[in-house]
């Protein structure tokens, strides 16, 4: 970790970057009162919170051919296909420098997202809102991290499996979690006492199945990322003795919605402005606009995400989309790991093509147990260093012993649903062309 990360993750930074005094509070209020609102109060204030982000939007290169209208359904649909490569279009002015992010890339292409300091204060706001209403003060609390984090190389079997970021903050290595090394992490969880565990469903969902039932309590579970399954918050809540939040939100900054510990599934009302679209297949789509300037604006953003809703009505829709009424769960995230031998999952997948150029997708297909296929569409950047950086990703997630493949490809490679994720697990490789024989690496 570099000096420069490491100042990150002070307690005093921490509080400047993401608490804010002044930006951090206002969130805060605004999140209560917009909670307070009855559901006509909250369509007329996202009504006019929606006014302000199309007029910004209009000064930005993204929307040069806007409508004058501020009816939204004037406005196109906006895709990842339309921003990515133009991402920079879509940035706000301001003083100071933004803070660069990605996208998960779960579709094998991340996009680069901007964000500012109002942005990254909202951010904490909301998630510190929600930890509260579970019982537990972030600003105060002990927090535990299980998601993609790499703390060491795969092939370092040794403990410890985990870093300290200051008093508190314990991140932990999923990649080296198993049957083996259990034991390190239970006396490391049972010794740090940690008041939440932030972590990717994938990981929960193996260490409660390798923890024994005498595991150290932990009153908060926060997942995210991937879709939580309900049997794995029923044994987070008997194992560790949790309440949990199931949440979901995007790099993006424009959509999020939560359910604490069973209460149901809610889009909170004063994040991101929310359409739901019908699909036609029994669930809606979900279409959304920036309230707030993060550093990016989005308008009508077509997440490619979808929820289960009770019915198609608009009345219906209208009340899921302002979080008046729950909603019945999140389609399109499922969990992605590679397992291995001694119940080792590689998880945070979505972290091996950030920083890559050269390439327009990357799939990944776990072909045997010690062989894993990388499925390139190549792009006119594409050269040494664009499988150079994805070697160096693998590096960090996978142990020595997988042998990676490089395969080239006319078009990303499908499942028989149609669809094409980052992680293959049925890939239909009789419509594979490769440019070239796999290379190894």
């Amino acid at each position: 970790m570099t000096f420069i990360d490491k100042l990150k993750h002070t307690a005093l930074t921490d509080r400047l970057l993401r608490r804010p005094p002044g930006l951090y509070d206002a969130a805060k209020r605004t999140i209560a009162l917009v909670d307070s609102y009855s559901d006509t109060q909250r369509a007329a204030w996202a009504d006019a919170q929606l006014k302000k982000t199309l007029a910004a939007a209009r000064r930005l290169p993204a929307y040069n051919n806007a409508p004058a209208s501020n009816v939204l359904d004037d406005w196109p649909i906006l895709t990842k296909a339309n921003v990515m490569g133009r991402e920079n279009t879509l940035v706000t002015p301001g003083l100071f420098p933004k803070s660069p992010g990605a996208t998960g890339g779960t579709t094998g292409q991340p996009m680069r997202v901007a964000r500012n300091q109002s942005g990254v204060a909202f951010e904490q706001a909301t998630l510190d809102t929600l930890c509260l209403k579970a019982g537990v003060d972030l600003a105060s609390a002990r927090v535990a991290v299980l998601r993609g984090d790499s703390i060491k190389p795969p092939s370092d079997t040794t403990p410890p499996f985990w870093i300290d970021e200051g008093p508190r903050k314990r991140i932990f290595s999923a990649h080296h979690l198993s049957a083996a090394s259990i034991g390190s992490y239970t006396q490391a969880l049972r010794d740090y006492a940690p008041d939440a565990l932030f972590c990717y469903p994938s990981s929960l969902t193996n260490l409660l199945n390798l923890l024994g039932d005498d595991a150290s309590q932990i009153p908060l579970v926060f997942a995210s990322s991937e879709i939580l399954a309900d049997d794995t918050a029923a044994l987070a809540r008997r194992k560790l003795g949790a309440k949990v939040i199931n949440y979901y939100g995007h790099a993006e900054r424009i959509v999020a919605a939560a359910d604490i510990d069973g209460a149901g599934m809610r889009f909170l009302p004063a994040y991101g402005h929310v359409e739901l679209i019908p699909d036609g297949e029994g669930a809606a789509k979900i279409v959304a606009t920036s309230l707030w300037d993060h550093g990016q604006l989005f308008v009508r953003y077509e997440t490619g995400d979808r929820i289960r809703v009770p019915a198609h009505d608009p009345q219906t829709l209208g009340l899921i989309a302002r979080g008046s009424l729950p909603f019945l769960g999140v389609e399109g995230r499922d969990s992605e790991y590679v397992e291995l031998a001694g119940n080792r999952r590689i998880i945070g997948l979505n972290h091996i093509p950030r920083d890559v150029v050269g390439a327009a997708s990357i799939q990944l297909f776990h072909a045997g147990e010690h062989t894993l296929d990388i499925f390139i569409v190549p792009n006119a950047d594409f050269g040494e260093h664009t499988k150079d950086v994805i070697s160096a990703n693998l590096a960090l997630k996978f142990p020595k012993d997988v042998t990676a493949r490089f395969v080239l490809v006319d078009g990303p490679v499908r499942e028989p649903n149609g669809k094409a994720p980052l992680l293959l697990r049925r890939p239909i490789l009789a419509q594979v062309k490769p440019h070239t024989s796999p290379e190894l690496v």
